[in-house]
């Protein structure tokens, strides 16, 4: 089965590399690209999400044989857009995935409270290097941070002025990941998730920050294999 990933603000397909030494063996895992992000790095950013999300859904539909299940995994930013691919694999294909993994996120229908897009450069510096996504050793490089900065805003300007005007649930099983020093995920209701799925809704916590994909990618990875599993999507 194929695995479609989906990346944070500023992510790439390359985020979800380490994944692939801990996921089941029969899983493959299938990271899509964001435009103007990674190996697409020479196209032009998107700032709305719903162009994002259409881009995605040529991605993952094209890449599906005929009969193989799949399921969707997102992480932050890739949370709101795992669900808008969700949607549009149910709407558009007619093929609804055997799961959908929610990490490191609030719901899609509760609009973000801070605007980050509209930051000077300097200040939009500041909060990506206080939100611990820029590694130590790279904070004080700023022809690093000057190169990343327009995708960085772009993703924030996306996620931004996105609007969930109406829920549309899954009809199948969903779990949602996070940290528990995660504050921007916890700190909302999570038990709002379960509306996204007519199926049951399990909650995962890790005891890590924002970014504990990374810091936590055996447990996080593992979890996923047992899900499947238990679901019967796998061998067990």
């Amino acid at each position: 089965m194929k695995l479609f990933c989906l990346p944070y603000a500023g992510g790439a397909s390359t985020v979800f590399s380490k994944w692939k030494s801990y996921i089941d063996r029969s899983i493959e895992i299938h990271a899509l690209e964001l435009p103007g992000h990674g190996t697409r790095m020479t196209e032009p950013v998107l700032t709305n999400l719903q162009q994002v999300a259409d881009d995605l859904y040529l991605q993952a539909s094209s890449s599906l044989k005929e009969g193989e299940p799949y399921a969707i995994f997102g992480h932050s930013m890739g949370a709101v857009l795992a669900y808008e691919l969700q949607k549009r694999m149910k709407t558009r294909l007619n093929k609804e995935p055997c799961h959908v993994f929610y990490s490191g996120r609030f719901p899609p229908h509760i609009p973000e409270k801070k605007v980050y897009h509209q930051l000077s450069d300097a200040k939009l510096k500041e909060a990506i290097i206080a939100m611990g996504g820029v590694p130590e050793e790279l904070a004080d490089n700023h022809a690093v941070l000057d190169f990343f900065l327009p995708i960085l805003r772009a993703d924030f300007q996306l996620l931004e002025t996105y609007q969930c005007d109406e829920v549309v649930p899954a009809a199948c099983p969903i779990s949602i990941f996070y940290g528990t020093r995660d504050l921007p995920s916890v700190l909302f209701d999570l038990d709002d998730w379960d509306q996204y799925t007519s199926k049951d809704c399990a909650f995962f916590e890790f005891d890590g920050d924002h970014f504990f994909i990374h810091s936590l990618t055996n447990e996080v990875v593992e979890k996923i294999n047992v899900i499947l599993k238990r679901i019967g999507v796998l061998e067990k």
